[in-house]
């Protein structure tokens, strides 16, 4: 029977926390926020990956894993933040989805402009 590479066990899970928590992300507020939960394991598996790893000594692993591990903290935050000002967020989402005609979506685009000010105060205000 042929040795498995060590951590195969924490890099699927980590893999599959990633994909769920990617889907859950899609989902409109408050249920995009439940995507933190797999996105965080997803974290946790893939730092226990990248440990098992290095103790093995394997070459060539920890790179690509790493980018990964970059980027599903970069989806996390990405999917944490509207729920920093949600009820602003929520009020913008609503907007958008009872815009029937081209008008009234650049109506809810322009009562919300995200110009640089704009952001900077969304987040630091």
């Amino acid at each position: 029977m042929p040795q498995l590479p060590p951590g195969l066990r924490n890099n699927v899970l980590s893999l599959r926390y990633l994909l769920l928590g990617f889907l859950l992300s899609w989902l409109p507020l408050p249920a995009s926020g439940l995507a933190a939960i797999p996105l965080a394991l997803s974290l946790f598996y893939g730092i226990r990956y990248l440990r098992d790893v290095r103790r093995a000594g394997v070459a060539g692993a920890f790179g690509p894993n790493l980018v990964g591990l970059v980027l599903t903290a970069l989806l996390l935050v990405m999917t944490a933040a509207p729920l920093v000002h949600y009820e602003r967020t929520k009020s913008y989402q609503e907007c958008l989805w009872g815009a029937n005609t081209n008008q009234a979506r650049e109506s809810c685009e322009s009562s919300y402009s995200q110009n640089p000010n704009e952001v900077e105060k969304f987040f630091f205000n």
